[in-house]
């Protein structure tokens, strides 16, 4: 949007705000609640290259160095929830963008910080950065439709060595029943949260998340059709082997887990399977039309067994992406679509992870997802889930916007 159509979306702002207003009242503050959420949120939508603080958007909204602590204390220590506004933000977005072929993706994010005081700071893989930095790293769930699509939730990730230490914990605000999970844990949680409020049939992830077994053990356990980047270490079969049920040896102690029968076939890696594949295996498909054109590239789709703890689990497509070009690589993925899914549609849900990181880039281009000044667990989740209001206005103006132009009338 340019900062004309935004102008004129502000009108708008007030009646999108209402929405979300009987979350922020529940007491006597309610009403200075939804009016500090107003200023904050304008100071998101407004001047998108200056800065996102509470600071900044303090003296921009309101031109009075006095509201500077106040914005901060309705940010990082007012006591208003921020599960119900991203609860009413999801049924929202599946009113609008809702469809059966609809897209959630798993995907994180980092931001750098200096000092050691941030909730969550730690050394760690950043994607800002590309490398191991300081930095706190929050776990998101984006919904992408047909149309368009936008953030939906998120958790901050604490790293064991503060989830170990209750004292920094407390300074920080962390809330007591806080223990230490994983991000594939985390992603489970805004997936079982989110997941039902919005319509969906695919749900999409990387490496980082596909290598979990657990993490798909979940996702099958709600009734996910998924399908995501895996490891080429990851190890399966190609035809179920046969299990034993532990018995009485003769010797030493009894065993108390199944094991796969003796003789039988040992599982290989995805790489292995795939160096075995005949050419006839290979087809040569366009999955993508975007920016950089037409995107092809050769797939292959085979069944197999996939091994979850040293046994047989379930059977999954194993669906394998090689380039066309010079510049080589192989992809491996694994999806639980139903087994006459057609080859073309597990490649392009496959390659549908790219609106999350176009959400990460209007978010920190346009309505400060990245800037911030806050310590504490409080308002970081207020922050990330204000910037989520923020960037799914944008969302429905650019909607009406493109309507209006559909239908021939002028927006300028």
């Amino acid at each position: 949007m340019t900062p004309k159509d935004l102008r004129q979306a502000l009108p708008l702002f007030s009646e999108f705000l209402d929405r979300f207003t009987p979350h922020l009242v529940d007491d006597k503050r309610s009403e200075s609640r939804r009016e500090r959420a107003d200023a904050y949120l304008r100071g998101l939508l407004l001047d998108s290259k200056d800065s996102k603080t509470a600071e900044a958007i303090a003296l921009k909204v309101h031109g009075d160095p006095s509201q500077v602590r106040m914005t901060q204390v309705f940010l990082g220590q007012s006591a208003w929830a921020d599960e119900p506004l991203r609860g009413e933000l999801a049924g929202w977005v599946s009113q609008e963008l809702g469809s059966d072929d609809g897209m959630l993706i798993v995907d994180e994010s980092g931001f750098p910080k200096c000092g050691t005081e941030s909730v969550g700071v730690a050394r760690q893989y950043c994607g800002a950065t590309g490398k191991i930095d300081n930095c706190q790293t929050g776990v998101f769930l984006t919904y992408a439709g047909a149309e368009d699509h936008t953030l939906l939730d998120t958790r901050l990730y604490l790293p064991e060595e503060w989830t170990a230490d209750a004292t920094r914990c407390q300074e920080a605000g962390v809330p007591a029943d806080v223990v230490f999970r994983t991000k594939p844990e985390l992603a489970l949680e805004l997936i079982r949260t989110a997941g039902p409020r919005v319509r969906h049939g695919w749900l999409t992830f990387d490496e980082g998340y596909g290598k979990d077994p657990c993490f798909l053990s979940g996702l099958e356990e709600l009734g996910e059709r998924y399908i995501g980047e895996v490891p080429k270490s990851l190890r399966g079969w190609l035809k179920r082997p046969r299990v034993e049920e532990p018995k009485d040896g003769r010797v030493g102690r009894r065993r108390t887990k199944p094991r796969v029968r003796a003789g039988e076939p040992k599982p290989q890696t995805v790489e292995e399977i795939a160096r075995s594949l005949p050419g006839s295996a290979w087809k040569r498909l366009c999955f993508r039309e975007g920016t950089k054109g037409t995107q092809v590239a050769h797939f292959a789709a085979i069944r197999f067994v996939a091994e979850r703890e040293d046994l047989p689990g379930p059977d999954l497509w194993l669906v394998i992406e090689r380039s066309c070009d010079q510049a080589p690589y192989i992809k491996y993925y694994v999806s639980n679509a139903a087994t006459d899914c057609p080859l073309l549609e597990l490649a392009k849900a496959g390659h549908r992870r790219w609106p999350v990181e176009d959400c990460f880039l209007r978010g920190k281009q346009e309505v400060g997802l990245d800037d911030y000044e806050v310590r504490g667990w409080r308002g970081w989740h207020h922050h990330m889930t204000l910037v989520m209001m923020a960037l799914w206005f944008l969302v429905l103006q650019k909607r009406r916007l493109g309507e209006k132009n559909r239908d021939g009338h002028d927006v300028a």
